[in-house]
């Protein structure tokens, strides 16, 4: 009897444990879903003062890769000498400094915005530092590259996680683990520095949709502090005729947009995969300056506005052929200014307005996507414009 009741425990344990690893109704094991634009949230973001890998010749004693006595030395590259009685550890070559450089810059200063596009078998990864890098999940290595030097480069997805690791130079990996988060809707990347086995620095970011950026934004404003009561026996201060004027009255929100007249447009600088996209600087000023000359605003001949809209646009052109953008749109006027180590006023640019966001598709629809989106941006401005001078 107790044989049969051990044998019915092993049967249902099986059973769980089938049912736990079942797949999905396709045949295939659900991933999670890390697709979409993400924001960066620095009040949540995790990172040390000084990050990067440990000095080459701390590595090349006989501790297997462990930090020495001597303190981590010069960041972000190794060295090619040591200390008396500790052996030297092998030159660094050029391809290994290029990329040993630009990921532990990356770590150092994350980008500001992500989008990420996923597929069955791949993860594509665009920011705003005009890095895109498409990824094989299977475990196998993808042959990127940092300009012309090649960073070898495996993923594959691990307890509901994606995990990129680079290889960076012999006994020097940077691991990227990209894991996401419900109820708040996050992307949450640990980038961990491996020397030899062990882990190193770490870094954690926090990534937002946009939309709760923005309210993570506007609803971190510190609430007033309302000045303690005076005692009721206490007598009013006698003004101090020594005291400086009071502060001139502050005028109500919308103000700075009242009596514009005179609204020039300016386009930055494009990038040769900004116009391999189909983007095109002139086409973007010309749009812009007719909406802009419809809504009764005057452009001076020579592009001298006070007063100006400020157009950007960083493309990034992944390598299935998809278009990226990064668009900001913004109002700047010139305003003068002190400042308390210079005698007189200084002119000086003024963001009145802005607005921004991130357009993906293919070239044949891109221009037009980011165009609309900077439409309508613009539009958004006139009608303020408008709203503040009724």
């Amino acid at each position: 009897m107790a044989l049969r009741i051990v044998r019915w425990v092993l049967f249902v344990a099986l059973l769980a444990g089938v049912a736990q690893s079942t797949p999905t109704a396709t045949g295939q094991t659900a991933l999670p879903n890390i697709a979409g634009v993400w924001v960066l949230n620095p009040a949540l973001t995790e990172r040390p003062v000084e990050i990067g890998f440990s000095p080459g010749w701390g590595q090349a004693g006989g501790d297997g890769g462990g930090r020495s006595g001597g303190g981590r030395g010069r960041r972000g590259g190794s060295t090619s000498g040591g200390a008396t009685g500790v052996p030297p550890s092998l030159r660094e070559s050029p391809d290994d400094s290029v990329r040993l450089q630009q990921l532990t810059g990356e770590a150092r200063t994350p980008p500001a915005h992500l989008t990420i596009v996923q597929k069955t078998d791949s993860v594509s990864i665009a920011d705003d530092q005009g890095h895109a890098r498409t990824f094989q999940t299977d475990g196998r290595v993808d042959d990127l590259t940092i300009g012309t030097v090649a960073l070898p480069a495996t993923s594959r997805w691990n307890a509901g996680s994606l995990i990129v690791l680079y290889d960076v130079e012999s006994g020097h990996q940077l691991r990227f683990t990209y894991t996401p988060a419900a109820n708040p809707t996050r992307l949450l990347v640990d980038i961990r520095f491996l020397e030899r086995g062990r882990e190193g620095d770490e870094v954690r970011l926090t990534y937002e949709p946009p939309d709760a950026h923005a309210r993570a934004v506007l609803s971190d404003v510190p609430t007033s502090t309302a000045a303690p009561a005076a005692p009721r026996d206490a007598r009013p201060a006698a003004p101090d005729p020594a005291a400086p004027s009071a502060r001139p009255p502050v005028l109500p929100p919308g103000s700075e947009l009242r009596g514009l007249t005179t609204i020039g447009t300016v386009v930055e600088d494009l990038t040769a995969q900004g116009a391999a996209c189909g983007l095109d600087q002139a086409k973007i000023k010309t749009s812009i300056a007719r909406i802009l000359s419809d809504a009764g605003f005057k452009t001076e001949r020579f592009g001298n506005e006070p007063s100006y809209v400020l157009l950007s646009v960083v493309t990034s052109r992944l390598p299935d052929g998809t278009c990226v953008s990064r668009y900001d749109a913004s109002l700047i006027s010139q305003a003068d200014a002190t400042f308390p180590y210079l005698h007189g006023l200084v002119a000086v640019p003024v963001q009145l307005l802005h607005e921004g966001g991130m357009a993906g598709g293919s070239p044949a629809a891109h221009a037009s996507a980011v165009m609309d989106a900077l439409t309508r941006s613009v539009n958004g401005f006139v009608s303020q414009i408008r709203a503040a001078n009724k």
